[in-house]
């Protein structure tokens, strides 16, 4: 009985990763989806700003560019109290072509659950002139998946000038890294905004139409597994019926996080009057939906994903038409 009851223990404890019926990330990480999102795109906020800053710090005759590159690059000070009206024509605009840049985040959370159960059992009947053993063997294997996809676009004036305060802190300090569940903190925004940047201005970046985009899937594999055999004995009494067996209990869990960044540069001109209103302190501005930076951010976002994710899927492949209807 004892034993029995270690077993039942040992198999409820493997078993309790796989009991959900749909796995969803958050029962993983801790963190839901949205707070994951948002977490992001604070991230890519930051790293707009730092780059403002290290484009102004570069400038180093110009002390109104090193004033206000320190200021920005000083976490403490909030963006909307800064005030860029002050830097010269043609520095201003250049910090205002940020404006128009856009982004696009593509999110994939893919969790799997597999749980197996392999038992034998060996009843054995004592006789005066012997054992009679009696095997058989039993199997259950359930497995279960649950794939979330998504989209968010964003400009990076928007990011920066109308991002409530409750959503992404400002000043704000972004989320550590964390190793076992990598989307839950920094995913390395701020490098793929650099890359991007510098290829554009140092690489000549170009698209055959529209705005120079540069994508990047990140993709991050967590696999849980637990296994346990425990065995069932109980001792044999002269001329009864007596059992033995053993369990193989195996619970896994396999999450894949993934997401496509698409970045597109500036390609339309912004007035004088945006200008200024976009270096203003406050948060006095707010970008056009559905702009041309937008539109190729999706756009290159939806060519990874034909080239790089429908390439690889083996069998007829159907796509949806609202995928090509950017093309």
């Amino acid at each position: 009985m004892r034993n029995s009851l270690a077993f039942s223990a040992v198999a409820s404890f493997l078993l309790l990763s796989g009991c959900a019926i749909s796995p969803y990330q958050e029962e993983v990480t801790g963190v839901s989806t949205p707070i994951v999102v948002s977490r992001i795109r604070c991230e890519t906020r930051d790293a707009i700003r730092g780059q403002m800053a290290a484009y102004l710090l570069l400038q180093e005759d110009d002390k109104v560019a090193l004033a206000k590159g320190y200021e920005l690059k000083n976490r403490k000070i909030p963006y909307s109290e800064i005030d860029l009206r002050p830097l010269s024509r043609d520095l201003k605009n250049t910090i205002a072509s940020f404006a128009r840049y856009a982004v696009t985040y593509d999110f994939t959370f893919d969790g799997t659950i597999t749980s197996n159960i392999n038992g034998s059992l060996t009843p054995t009947t004592t006789f005066s002139a012997g054992n009679r053993g009696f095997p058989f063997t039993a199997r259950m294997d359930r497995s279960r998946q649950n794939i979330q996809t998504f989209r968010e676009t964003d400009t990076f004036g928007d990011l920066l000038k109308k991002t409530p305060s409750d959503y992404c802190p400002d000043p704000h300090e972004n989320t550590p890294r964390n190793y076992i569940y990598p989307i839950t903190g920094s995913i390395g925004m701020a490098k793929q905004l650099r890359d991007f940047l510098s290829l554009k201005v140092f690489s000549n970046l170009a698209a055959e139409e529209g705005p120079p985009t540069f994508t990047s899937t990140i993709t991050f594999t967590t696999m849980m597994r637990g296994t346990a055999d425990p065995t069932i004995v109980i001792s044999p009494v002269l001329n009864t019926t007596t059992r033995s067996g053993g369990y193989g209990v195996t619970s896994e869990r396999s999450d894949e996080h993934k997401v496509i960044v698409g970045f597109a540069a500036k390609a339309s001109d912004m007035s004088e009057a945006e200008v200024a209103q976009f270096l203003a302190p406050g948060t006095a501005f707010q970008t056009p939906r559905g702009t041309v930076e937008e539109v190729a951010s999706e756009k290159a976002v939806n060519e990874s994903i034909l080239r790089f994710e429908l390439g690889r899927q083996s069998g007829p492949i159907i796509v949806n038409e609202s995928l090509l209807s950017l093309f």
